[in-house]
C-alpha cells in the first residue's frame, strides 16, 4: 500500500498530490480539458443557395430543379407574391418594382411626392426582411433579387448562370411569344435593369464572377446538368458521419453453437 498523499485519488475529479502535498496535474489531463473544450461539433457548409442568373438562361429552373434534388424550398415569384400580400397591393403592381433600382430623380423626389414612390420602398423593404427570415430557416433557394449579398457569404452557395445572348433570346421569345430580335433587346434590357440594382442596392457588380462560388454556362452544360453541379456542391460540404465512440459488437447468430469460435 502506498504512501499517504500519494498515487491516484478515489475521485478522478481530485488532482493526485506529490510528495509535499501540492497538486499535481499531469500535463495530459491539462491537454485533454483544452481538447474537449476546443471541441467544434461539425455543421453543414451550406445553408442556403443564391442564384443569380442572367434573363433567360434558366436559372429560375435550374433552381426548382435542385429544390427538387434537396428537397428544399424555391423561392422565386413566390418572393414576389409574398412582398404584394404583405404590401396589400396585386402581384402585377408590384412586379414593376421587382429588381428596379431607385434612381436618383427618385430619391431627390422621394421627401417632395413620397406617396408616389413609398411603394417601392416598402418592396426593398420587405424584400429585405423576407430573404433574411428565409436565410434564418435554411434550407432554401433564392433566385434573384440580389439574394447572394444578403444572405450570410460563409454558409450561402453562391451561384451565377449564364448562356451566351442568342441562346438566352431564343429562350426569352419562345416564352414570350416574340421575335428572337424583341427577345434580345428584352435580354440586353432587364440584364442591365437587374445589373444596377444590384450596383445600387448591394455596391456590387452583378457579372464578377469573383462574387460567387460557381458560374455555370446553362447553354453549354444544359439545366440539368447544371442543376447536377450545384446539388453536389451542397452535398460535398455536408459533414462526414461521425464514427461511433465504441466498437459495435458484430450480431451473435441463433445457430452458432455454444463455445464455437
Amino acid at each position: 500500500m502506498g504512501s499517504p498523499g500519494y498515487g491516484p485519488t478515489l475521485d478522478d475529479s481530485i488532482p493526485s498530490r506529490g510528495a509535499w502535498g501540492w497538486p499535481f496535474w499531469p500535463f495530459g489531463r491539462r491537454a485533454q480539458v483544452k481538447e474537449s473544450k476546443a471541441a467544434v461539433v461539425p455543421t453543414t457548409r451550406f445553408r442556403n443557395i443564391a442564384i443569380g442568373r442572367e434573363s433567360g438562361s434558366g436559372g429560375g429552373a435550374i433552381g426548382r430543379m435542385v429544390g427538387t434534388k434537396l428537397n428544399w424550398k424555391v423561392y422565386d415569384h413566390e418572393l414576389l407574391e409574398a412582398i404584394a400580400q404583405r404590401m396589400e397591393r396585386p402581384a402585377d403592381e408590384v412586379r414593376v418594382f421587382d429588381e428596379l433600382a431607385p434612381s436618383v430623380v427618385q430619391d431627390w423626389l422621394l421627401p417632395l411626392r413620397e406617396e408616389h414612390y413609398a411603394p417601392q420602398e416598402a418592396y426593398l423593404d420587405h424584400l429585405a426582411k423576407l430573404v433574411e427570415a428565409i436565410g434564418r430557416a435554411g434550407d432554401s433557394i433564392v433566385v434573384g433579387r440580389g439574394a447572394g449579398f444578403l444572405l450570410p457569404r460563409n454558409e450561402t452557395l453562391s451561384v451565377r448562370v449564364v448562356a451566351p445572348l442568342k441562346a438566352r433570346a431564343a429562350r426569352l421569345a419562345e416564352r414570350m411569344g416574340v421575335s428572337h430580335r424583341t427577345a434580345r433587346r428584352a435580354a440586353r434590357e432587364l440584364d442591365r435593369r437587374r445589373s444596377q440594382f444590384t450596383r445600387t442596392m448591394y455596391r456590387v457588380v452583378a457579372d464578377d464572377p469573383h462574387n460567387y462560388d460557381l458560374v455555370l454556362d446553362s447553354d453549354s452544360l444544359g439545366l440539368e446538368m447544371a442543376a447536377d453541379l450545384i446539388a453536389h456542391a451542397v452535398e460535398s460540404g455536408r459533414p462526414a458521419p461521425q464514427p461511433l465512440p465504441f466498437p459495435v459488437a458484430p450480431a451473435l447468430r441463433h445457430d452458432t453453437p455454444p463455445g464455437a469460435g
